[in-house]
């Protein structure tokens, strides 16, 4: 009998020590944000500054990364990874705002097609840069087409 509350009692204590479920899959989030999202976008923010002339700034807010570009007072778009809860667990999604001259129109994409139950793992640099990439033609075309697929 001694044993068995001992047991109890390390269950109970030790249980504070270890995160929660929800705790490890924002360090996951947090870790995909500083590996992946952020290097993503700052080489791109440095190829639109260095070779074409706009203000690009790139910032790591707690549960995001945000790139803003603006061409002299122009913000043309404001690209962020943000948190999106699926569910088994947080996947990273796009919240897109475009300037439309008037107006802004917003978007969100998912950096996957298909199921949102693949892994955080699955996003990489390239599919950030390749959605980026897919807005940022829709400001350059002026608005022509649709959201893109």
């Amino acid at each position: 009998m001694m044993a068995d509350w001992r047991n109890e009692l390390n269950g109970i204590l030790g249980g504070k020590t270890r995160a929660t479920r929800a705790e490890q899959e924002n360090a996951v989030f947090e870790a995909f944000l500083e590996s992946t999202a952020m290097p993503a976008l700052t080489e791109v923010a440095e190829e639109l500054t260095g070779k074409h002339g706009r203000d690009a700034q790139v910032r790591h807010a707690p549960a995001s990364v945000t790139l803003c570009v603006r061409s002299g007072d122009t913000e043309e778009i404001t690209f962020r990874v943000m948190k999106h809860f699926v569910q088994n667990g947080i996947l990273p999604r796009a919240e897109v705002r475009i300037n439309r001259g008037q107006r802004f129109v917003k978007y969100e994409n998912m950096f996957k097609e298909g199921p949102q139950t693949y892994p955080i793992s699955d996003v990489t640099k390239e599919d950030v840069i390749e959605c980026f990439i897919k807005y940022y033609k829709m400001v350059m075309d002026g608005g022509a087409g649709n959201a893109p697929e």
